[in-house]
């Protein structure tokens, strides 16, 4: 039996080496050999991943052009927003109304509460106290008696109107009910025996706000 050492047979006979490439021979697998891919332009780079998934032939059906198209319509429609289109107001969206020839500060100078009747038919009453101004339903709920000439109290829980008919008072953060037809007059007395088996109604009140001298109030949804 012949037996192999240093490519050489125990006869004597030379045995062919196999070739080995230098190692700083160019890789039989390089995918790219005249461009590196740190080269090609970003769109290039993009329109070979996008052959690579490609279905396989390179024409596409006029049914997958219109998919195609309808995505890229849906996708502008949220890219591209024209600066002149109109567009609602935030207060218009969110329900907040501008109170029509009201100034902040003049409008209570002689007064500090102000009735108001809406154009849809509402009356409201806006109070202001300080710096804070309230709204509410421009009637009391006792006895449906107007706001507008009503007492503002200074109470220790916070600012509240008394209805002059009845007595009612009202905490104007809130509407809640702190007094209820009181019978502390002779007049009052005789209203407050009426609504003995009454429960109390508190009054709705609406969130305002103020932008410069514009007064904003959100009135509840019907």
């Amino acid at each position: 039996m012949q037996q192999i050492s240093s490519g050489v047979l125990s006869g004597g006979q030379n045995v062919p080496r196999p070739a080995v490439a230098p190692r700083n021979s160019p890789s039989p697998f390089k995918f790219l050999s005249s461009t590196s891919t740190s080269t090609l332009p970003h769109r290039s780079l993009v329109q070979i991943c996008n052959a690579g998934f490609s279905s396989g032939s390179s024409g596409s059906s006029p049914s997958s052009d219109k998919k195609s198209n309808k995505k890229k319509a849906r996708i502008t429609r949220y890219l591209d927003v024209e600066d002149g289109s109109p567009q609602q107001s935030a207060e218009e969206f969110s329900g907040w109304i501008e109170m029509p020839d009201i100034d902040a500060i003049q409008s209570f100078v002689s007064k500090p509460i102000k009735p108001i009747i809406l154009a849809t038919g509402k009356a409201i009453c806006l109070y202001k106290v300080g710096e804070q101004i309230f709204c509410s339903d421009a009637n009391s709920t006792a006895y449906q008696y107007p706001l507008a000439d009503a007492n503002i109290l200074g109470l220790k829980t916070g600012p509240a109107v008394e209805s002059k008919l009845d007595g009612t008072v009202y905490d104007l953060a809130t509407g809640r009910v702190m007094s209820w037809c009181p019978k502390n007059t002779p007049v009052r007395g005789f209203l407050g025996a009426l609504k003995n088996k009454s429960e109390p109604i508190d009054l709705p009140i609406y969130p305002t706000k103020v932008e410069g001298r514009k007064v904003f109030v959100k009135l509840a949804k019907n």
